[in-house]
């Protein structure tokens, strides 16, 4: 089973969204992927597969102009690395008017080939959209992209049922019920989050700890937790298509990121009202307020991490009244339809040559 990631369901709830309110949406993937495929094309939404093998497999170049010298689109809007190199070299030499490139959280640690590829094809995109001004200033410093070629349009979710919202609201009693969802990837440091388990463990309160998503480091994550005695206390639950029913029998959720954009996953638990204890890196704390919608901490400290639990634990109505406030932001500004709203507007400024600032 190929794992979808958060990039692929944004894309596709926008995609869907603004097949909806009657744009012709046509989405490209480089490889086959029946789940998602099957749900747009269902609901109206053609996708057409390049069907790439390997990251060498030069024939999409070929299957991809052949297309577009078909049926050109006015604008093409690009997400994730390779699409989006590709996307601007065929792309410009079809004669594409408007190529978007949407960089969600470009890597952190990037190769240097990536970097100079990237900066030496940007003269081929017409605009830059990032969704948080620290993956802007990435830009700007590691690509050397001017600020003037980047716009900021938020990532966004479907909002939960009410049903499970209301579920979710409970009082932090022990044994208290931790959830994170996320690759398991040296970046997301979820060996914090055993860590911080252990520790807590150790002074008797024993919480339990769901990790959803799947990874490379899985081994040695699961040989952590052996090897601290923790099979009872922390689960590998695998990759879960549909999180909420985890995030509704939860007291907090956790991300301890070593960097993040505007984390999806994050978005998805505030929606919640479930309380939040997060890394303050990246584009996080534009979209987490210390106290206020979440609780920062400083990304590799278990301690820290351990303490924001037990602080929020001692203190369940700043718990509740922080998930509350979190959940009503999310509503207001991140998501599919509020952001599909901000991508017309863009679109259409774009179309008639306005001014984007």
């Amino acid at each position: 089973m190929r794992i979808i990631g958060g990039v692929e369901k944004y894309a596709s709830e926008l995609a869907l969204e603004l097949s909806r309110r009657g744009w012709e949406i046509r989405l490209i993937t480089l490889v086959e992927d029946s789940y998602l495929s099957r749900r747009l094309e269902q609901q109206g939404v053609p996708v057409i597969s390049l069907g790439v093998k390997s990251k060498t497999d030069l024939s999409a170049w070929k299957r991809l102009e052949a297309l577009w010298q078909e049926k050109k689109p006015v604008i093409l809007h690009t997400h994730l690395f390779h699409a989006g190199i590709l996307g601007r070299l065929v792309g410009r030499k079809v004669g594409i008017p408007i190529i978007l490139c949407h960089q969600g959280g470009p890597e952190h640690h990037r190769s240097l080939f990536r970097t100079l590829l990237d900066a030496c094809t940007s003269h081929l995109v017409t605009r830059y959209i990032v969704p948080c001004g620290a993956v802007a200033s990435i830009l700007n410093h590691r690509e050397r992209i001017p600020p003037c070629k980047i716009d900021r349009i938020p990532n966004a979710i479907q909002p939960p049922p009410l049903e499970l919202v209301r579920d979710s609201r409970k009082e932090s009693t022990s044994p208290v019920r931790l959830v994170t969802v996320g690759r398991l990837v040296a970046e997301k440091a979820q060996w914090v989050m055993v860590r911080a388990v252990y520790m807590m463990a150790m002074r008797n309160l024993r919480p339990s700890l769901w990790i959803l998503g799947e990874g490379p480091l899985r081994p040695k994550l699961q040989a952590q937790i052996q090897q601290l005695n923790l099979t009872q206390l922390v689960s590998l639950l695998g990759f879960q298509d549909d999180p909420y029913p985890w995030l509704c029998q939860a007291h907090f959720f956790l991300l301890a990121s070593l960097w993040e954009s505007l984390s999806l996953a994050l978005m998805e638990a505030m929606a919640m009202a479930l309380p939040v204890i997060t890394t303050a890196t990246g584009g996080t704390p534009e979209l987490v307020s210390h106290l206020e919608t979440g609780y920062l901490i400083p990304p590799n400290s278990p301690q820290a991490l351990a303490e924001g639990i037990e602080f929020l634990l001692a203190r369940p109505e700043l718990a509740q009244q922080m998930g509350e406030k979190a959940r009503r932001m999310i509503l207001d500004h991140y998501t599919i339809p509020k952001v599909a709203d901000q991508l017309e507007q863009y679109y259409q400024n774009l179309l008639e040559g306005l001014p984007l600032r």
